[in-house]
């Protein structure tokens, strides 16, 4: 398993890949499959990059790429395998250049070997080969069930006649790891051994297959897939996933195979990163374009509860979302309430659920916290402060002073982007525990330089906008908490 690391373009090779000269920049994968009968079926992946390799018109009047390859596999120094090739490009009128694939097939016993490849470039003067050279470990088929190689592929079609193919089908290797936004559809290709040996022949059983997040390995949002198979040999699985709204991050695609019950049997999963900052607009037109299939927010089907959610993230909107919330929970449209909610934590995170449901856990402690007479604890002003910054790190709390009313004061260390931040709060109405906020330094938020005027206007009454000392011990006491928070 590669160690996951920051969304760069890097391409997927089974081992480092060590050329002499760039002549033709080549990337390399090996795959192992087996044949029914448990032979091992090495496939040698190869993509020669567009721009690499010079083109030429040919015979016909057309531009075309010409590389030669060579393939060599050994052991122990004996050679066990070898394959020489032309690779030809497409015929095209224009200069425009694509990668050239190609695949060398090989029958191996377990073992381990030594692959090379060397590639020439057949239209340049230049007689300098790019060389490739790893090691390759081909494993024998185990007892029971089992998963082959995962293989990404380009496209999967009906193989053509005389053409090689995988039960019928032509498997197109798409040789990266790294996906970015152009790349709308993964396909993919593995197979499932032994089904019929460990459940029986044609017995029935599961085939699932998913995209995980890579740390929790848990499904995400909804990229999960299950198909019915019938014991055999062998069971090719080629599946596609539309993956235009899967988010930037690191994830695994699983392959596993479940008894009638459920339990796993068998697992494969590759590795592979995205790019693709998703950003979801809240205009009508956009999110009717939302498919709501299998994702969180679809399941929401009473909306006085959908409605209650929305409202609560009112302290996290920005004030386009606090618009739209104000006027979801008004006009009580469900349909439009899911893809508003789904929208707005798909901005957020790349697993809008998770968020949402972390987020949620936050709700249902200011509500306990700080709710009132009035007002559910996230509507309070402390309730906001508490969603939207999280819990301070002192708060002091003088509810019984003599000669001023109740108030609290919190500290952060860091409050978004800033850091020091106070906040004061108060209950200048003594009867509803609704605290509302006086003062903080964090701005953007409400400053009042008076704060500690105000809060001693129980027993005096402020009548001027200077910010007067207060000159009482109660004022030279707030004074204190404030500056130098416990």
């Amino acid at each position: 398993m590669r160690v996951p690391i920051i969304l760069l373009p890097i391409l997927l090779t089974a081992w480092p890949y060590r050329p002499v000269r760039a002549q033709v920049d080549v990337v390399v994968e090996t795959r192992t499959f087996h044949t029914p009968d448990g032979a091992a079926q090495v496939e040698v992946n190869m993509a020669f990059l567009a721009g690499t390799a010079a083109i030429k018109i040919n015979d016909r009047g057309f531009n075309q790429a010409r590389v030669e390859v060579i393939t060599l596999i050994e052991q122990g120094g004996a050679v066990k395998a070898f394959g020489k090739t032309e690779v030809l490009g497409p015929e095209r009128l224009d200069s425009i250049q694509l990668d050239l694939v190609h695949q060398e097939f090989f029958s191996l016993s377990p073992g381990s070997y030594d692959l090379s490849i060397e590639a020439r470039d057949l239209n340049s003067g230049d007689t300098a080969a790019t060389r490739y050279t790893a090691p390759l470990a081909v494993g024998a088929l185990p007892p029971g069930i089992a998963i082959s190689d995962i293989l990404f592929a380009e496209r999967i079609a009906p193989s053509l006649e005389g053409e090689r193919g995988k039960y019928g089908y032509t498997v197109v290797p798409l040789l990266t790891d790294y996906l970015p936004k152009t790349i709308g559809k993964l396909s993919f290709y593995a197979e499932v051994y032994g089904s019929e040996t460990h459940f029986g022949a044609d017995s029935s059983y599961l085939i699932d297959y998913a995209i995980e997040d890579f740390e929790k390995k848990t499904v995400f949002g909804p990229f999960k897939r299950s198909i019915r198979a019938k014991g055999r040999p062998v069971e090719a699985v080629m599946a596609e996933f539309d993956i235009a709204q899967l988010p930037s991050g690191n994830y695994v695609l699983a392959v596993e195979a479940r008894d009638r019950t459920g339990a796993l049997v068998a697992r494969r999963e590759q590795f592979f990163q995205r790019n693709n900052p998703v950003a979801f607009n809240y205009d009508m037109q956009s999110m009717d374009k939302i498919d709501l299939e299998g994702k969180f927010a679809g399941a929401f089907t009473n909306v006085d509860s959908l409605a209650e959610h929305i409202a609560s993230l009112r302290p996290i909107a920005d004030p386009l979302e606090r618009k739209i919330i104000d006027d979801r929970y008004k006009d009580r449209d469900i349909d439009q309430m899911r893809r508003f909610f789904y929208s707005f934590w798909g901005n957020r995170s790349n697993d809008p659920e998770r968020a949402w449901t972390d987020y949620r856990e936050q709700v249902i402690k200011v509500n306990k916290l700080f709710g009132c007479r009035v007002l559910k604890g996230y509507e309070t002003d402390r309730g906001a402060v508490y969603l939207k910054y999280g819990a301070p790190n002192t708060m002091l709390d003088r509810f019984n002073e003599m000669d001023t009313y109740p108030y609290t004061i919190w500290h952060y260390y860091r409050a978004a982007k800033y850091t020091n931040k106070r906040f004061v709060f108060y209950q200048p109405d003594l009867v509803t525990n609704c605290f509302q906020l006086l003062h903080s330094e964090v701005p953007g938020e409400i400053k009042n330089n008076n704060w500690n005027q105000m809060l001693h206007s129980r027993n005096v009454p402020n009548n001027g906008v200077l910010n007067n000392p207060v000159n009482t011990m109660g004022g030279d006491r707030a004074n204190e908490f404030y500056l130098n928070p416990r």
